[in-house]
């Protein structure tokens, strides 16, 4: 049997969540949907044009690819898991549609693809690939099918990832293997409530995106998300993920359109160190009552001041390069210690960590424990053992309650006809929309933190907009300032 390097292909792999969304789209699936004999009609219809939409979706990259490049095929898992997350298709007419479209369009199974076992170093046995990757006969797909445009529409609802020990973690990411999720059945058994609760909230959402789709750069459009908890929980995590989460932001995210209107994007200033404060009720830097603030990472810590003897110079860089390196040093700090849960994070990265010269690094890590004195609650995510124990870090406890303010920013703005797309800490709404946006989005994250912890602060917001987009319709610097209260 062959045994498949990773490394040596590249695979498309099919989900059931696409629907046509151009004319070119609606026909090719139309069309194949005829020639299969599959109903137009009934309760059924809707999961067959799911599936052809899919495979097609799937097959549309193949053509792309140029000659001396690894081999890319089509793969699926075939396994009744794999379907029970997804819903729009069920696994019975999902892997009837897969082969009959397999066979109409003479696809071939890469020899060692989905029945490849291995064992690894603690005995266990695994599929890999798990894949049944698919060669597919280019010459049997449409002509115009680069011309297609699909919606997504079916994503999961909601994931559990499972929890892992750091030993764990290090032996899956050395095999590059994502990170496993609770199948359906163990995550109803886990919280069946919370589970229901979140996919209602999701499903919502996604019946108000379907009428006003985030229409992506390339023609493609999403209106669907999936909420993913962390380490087998419920109150770890819960970020909402959909097509547009991975999108650059400058390059493609900021000229997504809602409705044909431009859109931007609302986001929260240094919003990890501001939100785990604000949540714990801990003031930053020593601000009072009615102080203003923007960037935590310079206005606070004073780490953006030119003549400093802490970081690296070279001939290349100039002052704002420079100002922009320290504030990415800082935010990096930042982010290290708040994702560990450890405060005096011993190291930091090697890439960021070259920029520094010696002993700098405890410059940094002391100044912003200062600005952020909230990092004294923190709670190592792991144990000395490598055991999932501590809470109070950004992968649980910050993640969660984040995720939640988000969900009732976009409720309010639901119940206001405002169609926003979330991106973590940041909102993608329509320009005509922005100041209103900006408002609620405050507003809720001020309540939030007020019955959690006593603190009233509305947080400081950023808004990005795409070249060329109006500006007069935004909200000004000024009125998205940061400030205390109470």
């Amino acid at each position: 049997m062959v045994n498949l390097d990773k490394r040596s292909y590249r695979v498309e792999v099919i989900r059931p969540v696409w629907m046509p969304f151009n004319d070119v789209a609606y026909t090719i699936v139309e069309s194949l949907v005829h020639k299969l004999g599959y109903p137009t009609t009934g309760p059924k219809a809707e999961k067959y044009a799911v599936m052809i939409a899919s495979i097609i979706k799937a097959a549309q990259t193949l053509p792309k690819q140029s000659e001396g490049r690894k081999p890319k095929y089509v793969g699926v898992s075939f396994g009744s898991q794999n379907w029970s997350r997804f819903p729009l298709v069920g696994r019975e007419v999902a892997v009837k549609v897969l082969k009959e479209v397999f066979e109409y369009l003479d696809a071939k199974l890469v020899d060692g693809s989905g029945k490849n076992w291995h064992q690894d170093s603690d005995g266990k046995w695994y599929l890999d690939p798990k894949m049944s990757m698919y060669h597919i006969r280019l010459s049997l797909l449409p002509s115009n099918l680069l011309d297609a445009r699909f919606i997504e529409v079916g994503r999961p609802l909601v994931k559990v990832n499972s929890s892992e020990t750091r030993q764990q973690k290090i032996k899956r990411k050395a095999k590059n293997l994502p990170k496993g999720f609770l199948k359906y059945k163990e995550a109803n058994a886990l919280d069946r409530d919370a589970l229901r609760a979140s996919e209602s909230r999701i499903q919502s959402l996604n019946e108000f995106w379907l009428d006003h789709p985030l229409v992506l750069p390339n023609g493609n459009a999403a209106a669907s998300a999936t909420r993913v908890f962390h380490d087998g929980r419920f109150d770890a995590g819960g970020r909402i993920y959909g097509a547009w989460t991975g999108l650059d932001q400058k390059e493609h995210r900021i000229y997504c359109t809602i409705d044909d209107e431009p859109i931007c994007e609302i986001d929260i200033r240094a919003s990890q160190p501001t939100l785990f404060s604000s949540l714990l009720g801990y003031k930053l830097g020593g601000l009072e009552k009615n102080s203003k603030w923007g960037d935590v990472y310079g206005e606070l810590s004073g780490l953006l001041i030119i003549n400093h003897s802490w970081t690296r110079q070279t001939d290349d860089i100039d002052a704002i390069e420079l100002m922009k390196l320290n504030r990415n040093i800082a935010k990096q700090v930042v982010m290290a210690v708040l994702g560990t849960g450890i405060a005096e994070k011993p190291k930091l990265t090697e890439e960021v960590g070259g920029y520094l010269k010696p002993d700098s690094w405890k410059h940094f890590r002391e100044t912003l424990q200062q600005i952020i004195p909230a990092f004294e609650k923190l709670e190592p995510r792991y144990d000395k053992d490598g055991k999932l124990t501590g809470y109070l870090n950004g992968a649980g406890f910050l993640s969660y309650h984040e995720s939640e303010m988000m969900l009732k920013t976009l409720g309010q703005l639901v119940e206001l006809g405002i169609p926003a797309y979330p991106v973590h800490d940041s909102l993608m709404v329509k320009v005509i929309d922005a100041k209103v946006t900006a408002r609620v989005f405050r507003q809720v994250i001020h309540d939030y933190c007020k019955q959690l912890s006593g603190l009233e602060v509305l947080v400081p917001l950023s808004v990005t907009v795409a070249s060329g987009s109006p500006r007069d319709l935004l909200p000004s610097d000024k009125d998205l300032e940061g400030t205390y209260l109470n």
